[in-house]
């Protein structure tokens, strides 16, 4: 498939300006101490440009995030201002291992529907043993997904063409469900001087059900601990778009 979150790394944070970050962390942290987990070595997977990672450092967590795109963890240290925390590199997720940053993690989180970007179930079982490998005994793994009614009712078709925000956006999105594939054609309208350029990406995510994660989570040695519908402690219904899932590596 073709490279995502390439020419689209710059326009990233101008286009998630909107998006209330701390209430993402907030969430998380909660669900965390739902479980009596006190978090204090992060990793950030698929961290994008950083700004969930920022956040957990300025509360005391020493953070190390990772993303498949060169671009977007480029950004991410442009933020850092000389701040050694948190860190970044670049990997897949599936390619993650213990040489790859210093281990083991209490906590690994993945904000973002970055697990719907593994298109392939065998790279996403990989990726999820290799969580379990670096999370030390009783470390969480918190995560988040788009389900299958996300990507069937085709939520990622949407523009702000008429609204004042920039960059301006259209995409449109299709489902395969043949495939469970999701197909997002993405048109960017940026600004440069008295004219528009556009920039164009087009991105895939997999429509994996949340009983097949379940499923995936045990093969790899982690233990489901709950599911939620996203920012909230309600369970997953029909007509959720996102959910929350916590996992821990088992203590022994």
């Amino acid at each position: 498939m073709q490279s995502q979150f390439t020419d689209l790394a710059p326009l990233y944070d101008s286009l998630m300006a909107e998006i209330p970050y701390e209430h993402w962390v907030d969430y998380v942290l909660k669900l965390a101490a739902l479980e009596h987990h006190t978090v204090h070595r992060v990793l950030d997977v698929g961290c994008g440009t950083g700004s969930a990672a920022y956040l957990l450092a300025d509360r005391g967590c020493e953070v190390v995030g990772f993303d498949a795109s060169p671009q977007m963890i480029e950004v991410a240290r442009r933020k850092a201002g000389g701040r050694r925390n948190p860190s970044f590199f670049v990997s897949r997720m599936e390619e993650l291992n213990s040489s790859s940053t210093p281990s083991p993690f209490d906590t690994a989180i993945s904000l973002f529907d970055t697990v719907n970007y593994v298109t392939d179930p065998t790279d996403l079982q990989r990726a999820f043993k290799a969580v379990f490998t670096v999370l030390e005994p009783g470390g969480l793994f918190i995560f988040d997904m788009n389900t299958p009614f996300a990507l069937e009712m085709e939520m990622f078709t949407q523009n702000n063409l008429k609204s004042r925000g920039e960059p301006k956006y259209s995409w449109i999105s299709k489902y395969n469900p043949l495939e469970r594939l999701t197909t997002v054609d993405m048109s960017f309208y940026v600004k440069q001087g008295d004219t528009r350029v556009t920039v164009k990406e087009t991105h895939f995510q997999r429509a994996y059900a949340v009983s097949e994660i379940h499923k995936m989570l045990a093969i790899a040695g982690l233990d489901v601990l709950d599911t939620f519908e996203a920012f909230t402690l309600k369970k997953p219904r029909a007509s959720t778009d996102r959910a929350h899932i916590v996992a821990r590596r088992p203590r022994i």
